[in-house]
């Protein structure tokens, strides 16, 4: 039965990609149709049962950071799914206990699309238009969390935008609340997802330095309202 929400061009044998993330519709991504090409990333508890390509953009020591603090070994754990995928595993680096590990290209993805990464999935698409992908869908990708992903959009939709300037095929899931601008606007970023992790002026860094300053203003609220009842 063909899919109605299906766009004309996602039914031919052109060049296209299906990047996948972790929201609901990634149960839509067209898995079983291999006329696409299957882009996934994060961790093990994302993986897919069809895959082409990985993404792990993410620095390493963020990666120790991040997965230790979810279990113990994490990291390691992460290590170990990563070389058990049987594909290109896309990092900044290729690192030594990853074979099928990959350089991302991102001096030539720079110069195509401009200084826009902000994101995994900002990667994944600037990589797609760079290597003239002709068709470009996105399932499990919603961006819905406003504490992360609100400043991670902007990048997002100079991408989808800039895809279907170029004529390249764009479908979300009618789910997916982001919305792709009639035009590409540029708003160039000052670091670089992953690439520039531990700098300050990082939206991640400027999140959290504004959660811990929150923390201690209730702190000092909670001590002011113990001294009233005393």
């Amino acid at each position: 039965m063909a899919r109605r929400d299906w766009y004309e061009w996602m039914r031919l044998p052109i060049k296209k990609v299906a990047i996948v993330g972790g929201a609901p519709s990634r149960k839509e991504a067209p898995l079983n149709d291999k006329t696409w090409e299957i882009w996934g990333l994060g961790g093990r508890s994302l993986k897919l049962r069809r895959v082409d390509r990985w993404f792990e953009m993410h620095s390493v020591p963020q990666l120790v950071r991040a997965y230790n603090r979810k279990e113990r070994h994490g990291y390691e754990r992460h290590i170990t799914f990563l070389r058990s995928l049987k594909v290109p595993v896309y990092m900044q680096k290729p690192h030594p206990l990853i074979p099928n590990s990959v350089a991302y290209p991102l001096d030539q993805v720079l110069d195509e699309c401009g200084r826009c990464f902000s994101s995994s999935v900002a990667y994944m698409l600037g990589l797609a238009i760079y290597e003239g992908f002709q068709g470009i869908g996105m399932w499990g990708v919603n961006m819905a969390s406003k504490k992360e992903y609100l400043y991670q959009w902007p990048g997002v939709q100079y991408l989808l935008a800039l895809a279907k300037t170029r004529g390249i095929g764009v479908y979300l899931p009618p789910d997916c609340p982001i919305t792709i601008p009639a035009r590409p606007k540029l708003v160039p970023v000052t670091v670089l997802y992953g690439y520039d992790w531990d700098h300050p002026d990082a939206w991640w860094n400027r999140l959290k330095e504004k959660k811990a300053k929150a923390k201690v203003e209730r702190k000092k609220k909670r001590a002011k309202k113990k001294k009233r009842k005393r």
